[in-house]
């Protein structure tokens, strides 16, 4: 798989979709009420990954920084994004920290940490 692919802003739901696996699993260990701790599935990941990015517009990431394992199947990235919340009119910005795991070039699991108190003061 080609990470750049999950960077890629003008990626198409299409394309997003096929970075990952059938039986994908997306997790959010921090993720509070009401947003979910885990997804399953590649439709149901890219579902879910439309709307949040729907409830939000100028969406920007940046300072990706890529870290590998001795397993070549699985690597750290950290970045940093932002938008602006159309239902608050807030600011969003979070850093996050995410471990994806990779089967036959595609994403089979992503671990996604952020601070749950940002999500909540800006979208909520």
């Amino acid at each position: 798989m080609h990470l750049a692919m999950f960077t890629d802003s003008a990626m198409t739901r299409e394309a997003y979709a096929n970075l990952w696996t059938e039986d994908a699993v997306h997790e959010y260990p921090y993720a509070p009420a009401p947003y979910s701790k885990q997804v399953e599935g590649r439709d149901a990941i890219t579902a879910y990954i439309a709307n949040v990015t729907q409830s939000a517009t100028n969406w920007s990431f940046s300072n990706f920084a890529f870290s590998a394992t001795s397993d070549p199947d699985i690597v750290f990235v950290e970045f940093e994004g932002s938008s602006l919340v159309t239902a608050t009119g807030k600011q969003y910005k979070q850093i996050y920290v995410g471990r994806i795991t990779l089967r036959e070039g595609k994403i089979a699991n992503y671990r996604e940490f952020w601070n749950p108190s940002w999500i909540l003061d800006a979208f909520l």
